[in-house]
């Protein structure tokens, strides 16, 4: 088998029929008119055909050189694309993003709108989302196994790590719109604390603040059901199994449909910040500073 010819040559092939003439082509090409002729010449004597027809007049291709001519255009483009890929790597616009976030980020906070935009302004780029607990997103994010995190938080990141503020949410009791409290504008924690409890995701970052807010007042929250999933928890609710705490952002737009009353929880902590988390801003590759940058300017 021949050596495959180079991508010069093959431009330099490419130019001669399109210029007509060795010599304009060497000329396009930035190469002197001998180089020229002497790649040509070992081009055809490698593949052991005639490509040009060479005359007063110019050149042109043979049936083979015909034949060379289409291949090595559709290699020329190849290797143009895969130029434009390695070129939009570079500046970020390929690549993927491994983004594990909370639920309530995810379900409370529009982060499947702001995802959606961001597809469309680098679709190059591919996002592998995960939900998962705080305490997991953190352990994945150290581990390696995670580039970007969301969590809400209120204690000092392990070392390593750099928060950026995202967004806040706001804690709400959740509860049948015909509660004894529904028609309250302010709960305080002590007295949900009388009522039993739907829990979402025990170990998650909101129901260990819930348990150690108890402690706090002496008490222990009366959990009737514990489940996975926010959807769970507003069934049960809504079929007055109990209340629950919340993130507003995943009670007040489902309110009507349960026939909910989202209900205010008057403590400093209900207010919870949000933060994207990565390893070291200094280190990020693009495509994961382009997708945190995207994230935090989408805060409106």
């Amino acid at each position: 088998m021949p050596p495959p010819p180079d991508w010069v040559t093959l431009r330099l092939f490419l130019t001669c029929l399109d210029a007509g003439s060795v010599t304009r082509a060497a000329d396009r090409c930035g190469i002197a008119v001998s180089a020229a002729t002497r790649r040509l010449q070992l081009l055809e004597s490698d593949l052991g055909v005639a490509l040009l027809a060479r005359s007063s007049r110019g050149v042109r291709a043979t049936a083979a050189g015909e034949a060379l001519a289409v291949h090595a255009r559709g290699l020329l483009d190849r290797l143009s694309l895969l130029a434009d890929d390695m070129r939009a790597f570079a500046a970020g616009g390929r690549g993927s993003v491994r983004l594990h976030a909370t639920a309530s980020a995810i379900t409370g906070q529009r982060l499947a709108e702001s995802l959606a935009g961001f597809a469309q302004r680098q679709p190059g780029i591919r996002v592998e989302l995960t939900e998962a607990t705080a305490l997991t997103v953190l352990r994945a994010l150290i581990d390696g196994q995670a580039d970007i995190g969301i969590v809400s938080r209120s204690d000092a990141l392990p070392e390593g790590l750099v928060a950026h503020p995202w967004r806040t949410d706001r804690l709400v009791v959740a509860m049948p719109a015909a509660h004894r409290f529904a028609g309250r504008d302010a709960l305080r924690y002590a007295e949900v604390l009388e009522e039993p409890m739907i829990g979402v995701l025990a170990g998650g970052s909101l129901a260990l603040r819930l348990e150690d807010e108890a402690e706090r007042l002496g008490r222990t929250p009366r959990w009737r059901f514990r489940v996975q999933g926010t959807d769970a928890a507003r069934h049960l609710i809504a079929a007055g199994h109990g209340i629950g705490v919340m993130p507003e952002g995943v009670v007040l737009p489902h309110a009507a449909g349960f026939g909910l009353r989202g209900v205010t929880l008057a403590e400093p902590w209900a207010e919870r910040q949000l933060s994207l988390v990565v390893r070291d801003d200094a280190a990020l590759p693009p495509p994961v500073w382009l997708l945190r940058d995207h994230l935090a300017d989408d805060c409106a």
